[in-house]
């Protein structure tokens, strides 16, 4: 992925001058619990990460050494390196306020519910577990307020509790439990995400067992009397 940004492919490490191309990565990870997945909204953030692909030979370079990106000759973000993979130097990870996300549920349809039962500490309670499984529906839409064409990855990872159904569109790749969908969206436009999932609900209450529950005998709350 090459960015088209002829303007920011100088760097200057304060030690050396060098020309590279740059690579811009945009990485969305959308995760969701038992509870979460039936928020009305989320709103995540998108990490960004400069990769700059050096010319010429590698040059070792330390960690957190600092980094200075220039636009139109002047600097517009200072950084620092995060790593160092070959001759590709790795800027650390920032957050890109420039493009929103809006993860809205648009359907519930809750299953039916089962009830079970397990051992309590105390041998005179049980506990009720009640068990059902949720088909939720959420829209997840993405906002370039750029000026240029953006790439990005969204990555939802599935979890014990919410697992994943289908989707519009389909994932690009899928590498349990990750489900990656690889993104293109022009300058002031919006992508959408549809994720229809499936959610574990387990909700336990421990109680009394029935044979160990007490009867209590209601007091009358007058006495008849004799001839009445």
């Amino acid at each position: 992925m090459k960015a088209n940004i002829p303007t920011r492919n100088k760097i200057k490490l304060n030690w050396f001058k060098s020309k590279a191309n740059l690579d811009i990565e945009r990485n969305i990870n959308v995760q969701y619990d038992a509870t979460s997945v039936s928020y009305n909204k989320h709103n995540w953030e998108v990490s960004v990460k400069y990769v700059l692909v050096k010319q010429g030979d590698p040059k070792e370079i330390p960690v957190n050494s600092p980094m200075t990106l220039y636009k139109g000759g002047l600097p517009f973000l200072f950084l620092s390196t995060a790593g160092i993979i070959g001759n590709k130097i790795i800027s650390e990870e920032l957050i890109d306020d420039d493009i929103k996300i809006d993860d809205d549920i648009v359907q519930v349809i809750e299953g039916e519910e089962k009830v079970t039962y397990e051992d309590a500490s105390d041998p005179k309670q049980h506990i009720e577990v009640r068990t059902r499984f949720d088909k939720i529906s959420r829209r997840i839409t993405i906002e370039n307020k750029l000026d240029n064409e953006i790439d990005l990855v969204l990555d939802f990872k599935q979890t014990k509790d919410v697992t994943f159904v289908k989707s519009t569109p389909e994932p690009s790749t899928i590498e349990e439990p990750d489900y990656k969908f690889e993104i293109k969206i022009p300058s002031e436009e919006k992508s959408r995400i549809t994720l229809e999932l499936q959610a574990k609900i387990v909700k336990r209450v421990t109680k009394i067992k029935p044979e160990f529950i007490r009867i209590e005998k209601v007091k009358p709350d007058f006495i008849k009397k004799e001839g009445q």
